[in-house]
């Protein structure tokens, strides 16, 4: 029940945190995102809140192309540190982490469950961050993160906050039809 008023808008998880890649001129990075939605089915459309003064920025601006992946639980500890190292401080996050991306696929991460490569179609100033619009051009999985009916099995890595990650139990419930 609600029984709290504050005056802070964060910091109110859990949610899953998406690792957003970019590639440019030989320059790459992954950066953590906790902000990122699915915008759009038809046209498929992903949208991922950048700060501006992020690395991945630039990146994502000067190739028109991001990727979004989704990491298991078990590799939380990689998601936490995508957030905290900074390609400004010279860190190659990908060898830093051990986030090899999939063979030709340089924006699709190898130990995702779920991976999305976007052409960027739009890029829309929200505050202090810029909602980079990506139109969804193609989908990599890992079959043995789904069933049957396409629902998710794998255990993701959910953000609590303050550096703290857990995932869900295998317990489902299903309600109505």
């Amino acid at each position: 029940m609600l029984r709290e008023r504050t005056d802070r808008f964060f910091g109110y998880y859990p949610g899953t945190v998406a690792l957003v890649t970019a590639v440019h001129d030989g320059v790459r990075n992954v950066m953590a995102a906790g902000w990122h939605t699915a915008l759009s089915a038809e046209p498929p459309l992903y949208g991922v809140a950048v700060g501006r003064a992020r690395a991945t920025h630039p990146l994502i601006e000067a190739s028109g192309r991001f990727g979004v992946n989704f990491l298991p639980y078990s590799r939380a500890g990689a998601v936490q540190g995508s957030g905290v190292y900074s390609l400004h401080g010279g860190h190659d996050k990908h060898a830093l982490l051990s986030l090899p991306t999939l063979p030709g696929e340089p924006l699709a991460l190898a130990s995702a469950y779920l991976h999305y490569t976007c052409t960027l179609s739009a890029v829309l100033p929200t505050g202090d961050h810029d909602l980079m619009v990506g139109q969804v051009q193609a989908v990599h999985y890992d079959p043995d993160a789904y069933d049957d009916q396409g629902l998710l099995v794998a255990q993701p890595a959910i953000y609590l906050g303050r550096s703290l990650y857990t995932t869900t139990t295998k317990a489902r419930t299903q309600h109505g039809g």
